[in-house]
């Protein structure tokens, strides 16, 4: 077997990258296995060959093919990684738990202002990691000469897709805004290569937006997707799609990147007007 990595990655947030940046080479089966990896680490670290292989839906066998194809020796090795962050995570709440003893006098309000801000924090820092600067710059242009644009939000992205089309209202960019429950399907009929869809969704992914996304695609409709995973369905089908939609404990905190993201988008756009006008 032609391994893809000679070095393979130490620590757990570089196998995700890796993981995250090879999605679209992935074989079938070894993409079956990375979402295992993505979506339930804790399981890869306490869990045996056959177990996890059986959660996956893959045999044992894959397991190693995909540790193999990332340039571990084997399964055993990669399943290292996600057990050293295991205990990473557990000291790191040790020290947590330690100081929030120490905070117990302090007032319930203000321990609860601080997590929020440093959940929100986080989901910032992640932003400006992973998203790349050419796919805003896709985005806005497309957004810019777009005649309309229609905005499909799936559950839990409600807020997003409002507070983008208020950001487009304000730079005088026709919008209609769509949910999945209901008035998407008949006006989202109405989108022609001239005009864009924003379409924002996590898991578990609605055969109701993967639909719509490959019969937009298929009649040349651009399509921008905000998604929680780089596996989604829509990846595959959007023009430019960006992961921002976290999930946490925190309810605020996966909602802050797509926020700041849809906030970025629009103020691209209007400079991508501008400059238009002015050629």
């Amino acid at each position: 077997m032609n391994r893809q990595q000679t070095q393979p990655p130490e620590d757990l947030e570089t196998l995700r990258s890796v993981i995250n940046a090879r999605q679209a080479v992935f074989p079938k089966r070894l993409a079956q296995v990375a979402r295992h990896v993505l979506d339930d680490p804790d399981e890869i670290a306490l869990g045996s060959v056959a177990s996890i292989a059986a959660a996956a839906q893959v045999t044992p066998s894959t397991l190693i093919r995909f540790a193999q194809y990332l340039g571990y020796d084997g399964f055993s090795a990669l399943q290292g990684v996600f057990r050293t962050a295991v205990r990473q995570k557990i000291s790191s709440g040790e020290k947590v738990a330690r100081r929030q003893r120490r905070q117990e006098a302090a007032s319930y309000e203000g321990q609860v202002f601080d997590e929020t801000i440093n959940g929100c924090h986080n989901a910032l820092h992640a932003l400006s990691r992973t998203i790349p600067v050419a796919d805003i710059k896709t985005a806005a242009s497309i957004l810019s000469s777009a005649t309309c644009v229609f905005i499909l939000a799936g559950k839990g992205t409600f807020p997003l897709a409002v507070l983008l089309q208020q950001c487009l209202t304000q730079l005088n960019i026709r919008s209609n805004l769509l949910t999945d429950v209901a008035g998407g399907d008949d006006v989202i009929g109405f989108a022609t290569p001239e005009d864009a869809v924003v379409i924002f969704n996590c898991a578990p992914y609605a055969k109701y937006m993967t639909a719509h996304a490959s019969n937009l695609s298929t009649r040349g409709v651009p399509v921008i997707a905000l998604t929680d995973s780089n596996f989604s369905p829509l990846s595959g089908l959007a023009s430019v799609k960006f992961k921002v939609i976290e999930s946490g404990q925190n309810s605020l905190s996966p909602l802050t990147a797509g926020i700041a993201l849809s906030q970025v988008l629009a103020l691209c756009t209007r400079q991508s007007r501008q400059n238009a006008h002015t050629m």
